[in-house]
């Protein structure tokens, strides 16, 4: 993958889910809206490049901000 095509999936219509909980939660809402709904995602984390402590922070903050945020969009535009 050249620096280019890396850097365009860091876009908001890219695939890569880098950034703010806020940045994050909207790129995963903006992707589900594209393709008619999603009912799963999996994260997948480069266990062996990051410090323990940085990956457990960022699964601590996909619990406690992202998954809130996605539950609540969701259940409103369900509703």
């Amino acid at each position: 993958m050249t620096r280019a095509q890396f850097e365009a999936q860091l876009t908001p219509k890219g695939a890569l889910l880098v950034g703010t909980p806020d940045e994050v939660a909207a790129k995963i809402l903006r992707h589900s809206e594209a393709l008619g709904g999603i009912s799963r995602i999996t994260f997948m984390m480069n266990g062996a490049s990051l410090p323990h402590l940085k990956l457990m922070s960022a699964i601590e903050l996909i619990g406690s901000r992202v998954a809130p945020v996605l539950r609540q969009e969701l259940a409103s535009s369900a509703a």
